[in-house]
């Protein structure tokens, strides 16, 4: 009798020998396309590159990675050198290129110049200045320990007056990290010999520059008497718009008034005004010099002002006053002045080469801007 034998698919040992091949073989397929070692599939996204490393497990994107997109695009698995760095749009401070200020200015009387510059962001901080006369016939070594004794404590701005016989680029040396302005053109008229040149504004170079500066008239022939001899001088006032990297912008102006017309009355030839109305009026151009200058910014008026603040209604000190300016001064006749809102934080003398002490303050600025013309 013959007995059937059953077939090999019948038995089940043949068949669970035969899936684990097929799955063994299928697992290792995977594993290779798994590890970029096989071409893309067909369910690979279109458009994707093949073994492609840069995107994190299991992330699926539609087109490549933009990697100037927002920092909140990328994974937190991702490498940080890939995330792109956010840029704030810079603001651009409107600071003006350093310039040489005007020449030939300060010729005709009173000519208030048009002046065209920056407006001043509030002014922050303290700001220290000087003024001093250190008259031309103080010797060179004089001129210099003078000028160390002013710069030293990196003041901001100095006020010189009686300066006319050292150069521009002479200061300079003498007070090395300044710079120096003054109309470099003399007034040839009969009283600008000498005069013109006598006022001169200075500055720390690392912190402010020149955006414009000039001079102005104050006084024309004035023919008086000094000592009994005498003489026709001309006034004037040097001015400097000066700027600091924070927008910043101080006016400061450096002057010289006519000797006291209290003290010396006295007049020669026929003037049409007495000295103490000269005077007056020279004050008056002065002060529409630094209201033109205080649209742009605060202002600083400094020099020797030949009066005293009961001279008379004429003198320095109750004119300034009457506009608003308040003022420091020295024993004698050496002024700073400063306008409203602004606080004298320090003051004291200092000795120079000079028949007049010179005067060191600190200004608190109290954000102080500028001032619309009246």
């Amino acid at each position: 009798m013959n007995e059937r034998r059953p077939g090999p698919e019948q038995n089940p040992l043949l068949l669970v020998g035969a899936f684990a091949v097929v799955a063994a073989l299928l697992f290792g397929v995977f594993t290779l396309v798994e590890r970029g070692d096989e071409p893309e599939t067909t369910g690979t996204t279109p458009g994707a590159t093949s073994g492609a490393t840069s995107a994190a497990p299991d992330e699926e994107e539609s087109e490549p990675r933009d990697l100037r997109g927002d920092v909140e695009d990328i994974q937190p698995g991702e490498a940080l050198s890939m995330r792109p760095e956010r840029k704030e749009k810079e603001q651009v401070p409107l600071v003006e290129p350093g310039r040489t200020g005007r020449v030939g200015t300060g010729l005709a009387l009173g000519d208030i110049p048009d002046i065209k510059a920056p407006v001043s962001e509030p002014v922050q901080g303290a700001v220290t200045t000087a003024v001093a006369n250190i008259p031309n016939r103080t010797g060179n070594s004089g001129f210099v320990s003078s000028l160390r004794a002013l710069t030293g404590p990196g003041t901001d701005f100095v006020m010189l007056n009686e300066v006319s016989r050292h150069s521009s680029d002479g200061i300079r040396a003498a007070a090395p990290g300044y710079d120096v302005y003054r109309d470099p053109a003399p007034d040839r008229g009969a009283g600008g010999a000498g005069q013109s040149m006598n006022n001169v504004v200075m500055w720390r170079a690392d912190r402010w520059r020149l955006v414009d500066g000039g001079r102005v008239k104050l006084v024309e022939n004035d023919q008086g008497f000094h000592h009994g001899r005498p003489f026709t001088w001309d006034r004037y006032a040097t001015w400097a718009i000066l700027q600091r990297d924070d927008r910043a912008v101080v006016s400061v102006i450096s002057t010289h008034m006519m000797t006291n017309p209290g003290k010396y009355p006295k007049q020669h030839g026929n003037p049409g005004l007495s000295r103490a109305g000269q005077y007056a009026r020279g004050m008056d151009v002065l002060l529409a010099l630094s209201d033109t200058l205080a649209q742009f910014g605060p202002v600083i008026v400094g020099g020797d002002m030949n009066s005293h603040p009961g001279s008379g209604s004429w003198a320095a000190a109750p004119k300034m006053r009457a506009a608003g300016y308040q003022y420091a001064k020295d024993a004698g006749v050496m002024y700073l002045f400063f306008q409203p809102g602004v606080e004298l934080a320090s003051h004291r003398q200092v000795r120079v080469a000079s028949d007049h002490a010179a005067i060191v303050s600190a200004l608190d600025m109290n954000g102080k801007g500028p001032t619309p013309l009246r």
